[in-house]
């Protein structure tokens, strides 16, 4: 479906909403080296297996997090999934949960269900819902996630893994018959249907930068095409596909889908420094060359004449 441009970035339209930015995990299950950080460039990252996640984990990327999560529930009209799971689901796992908010607002939806939430880092918070738990987990490694699960979600996880199929081939061993598994990724595009995108256009060369970023560690940044064939390459079936499209900005003439390209302009400038303080130097770009590149982003969200988005992919997939 087209979105009609008209759009304007008037300010204070929206209201901003308020994020938590200071809850923290604190399990005594798992060994105080957990807990430890690593910085770089002014930012923080996990130094469980060190390196294996290249984006921080700080507060500014919890924000940000929780910030795609809101523009998500406004895109899918509160939806948390599209795969037909049943009514009454018992056991629900989300890898790379987080901050853990889709997991608990799951288990808020589903009392009666057992609610597991993995992640590198134990940023959770500690006030959860009773029937929701969350564990440090790498989900490359050995799976150690039980079986027998009703409901398995992955959300901005497919461009980070080495091998998508790999980890799918270990879900769909530990799903039970008839189970449903889904991916929610950005396919880090930029898309348009009406020529109004400039050859030249900086979030064009930013996306090619993060592909090249990405590959640096084994990864796809562009990898939520292809969930289809991961999922049939690991042995699902009845694989369906739906898509969201994502503004790059305030264009859009309908005020609900205007609210979306505001959160994803905000959610993609919040993740500019990020990709600065560590992948664009690796790069071997400098700090004033990011920082140019980063001005000329910031404006070109703001053009109104560009009609420019992102894509959302949510690809689910059943066990026989």
């Amino acid at each position: 479906m087209l979105i009609e441009a008209g759009g304007t970035d008037e300010e204070g339209e929206f209201v901003p909403s308020d994020y938590d930015e200071e809850s923290l995990a604190d399990s005594m299950s798992i060994e105080s080296s957990i807990y430890e950080h690593s910085f770089r460039n002014g930012r923080r990252y996990h130094r469980y297996r060190h390196g294996r996640y290249p984006i921080p984990n700080d507060e500014g990327e919890q924000t940000r997090e929780e910030l795609l999560h809101a523009m998500m529930l406004e895109a899918t009209n509160g939806r948390l999934f599209f795969a037909p799971i049943p009514s009454h689901p018992q056991k629900i796992l989300d890898l790379g949960t987080g901050t853990g908010i889709w997991a608990i607002e799951m288990a808020g939806r589903y009392p009666s269900a057992e609610v597991v939430g993995t992640d590198l880092s134990p940023i959770q918070p500690n006030w959860i819902p009773p029937n929701c738990q969350f564990m440090v987990d790498d989900v490359e490694d050995t799976w150690e996630n039980g079986d027998g699960w009703d409901f398995v979600h992955l959300r901005n996880m497919i461009p980070i893994l080495k091998d998508p199929v790999d980890l799918l081939k270990k879900i769909f061993e530990n799903l039970r018959p008839g189970a449903w598994v889904e991916l929610q990724d950005v396919d880090g595009m930029v898309h348009c249907d009406d020529g109004s995108l400039p050859p030249d256009w900086p979030i064009l060369v930013f996306t090619e930068l993060m592909v090249e970023a990405f590959a640096r560690y084994g990864t796809k940044s562009h990898a939520a095409v292809f969930g289809g064939e991961y999922l049939a390459a690991s042995g699902f079936v009845n694989i369906q596909h739906h898509t969201i499209k994502l503004p790059y900005g305030t264009w859009p003439k309908d005020k609900r889908t205007r609210l979306i390209g505001l959160y994803y302009q905000t959610a993609a400038e919040e993740f500019f420094p990020a990709m600065g303080a560590l992948q664009l130097p690796a790069l071997g770009w400098q700090s004033d060359q990011i920082e140019a590149l980063f001005v000329q982003c910031r404006n070109a969200m703001r053009d109104p004449n560009v009609h420019a988005y992102g894509m959302m992919h949510f690809w689910s997939g059943q066990k026989p």
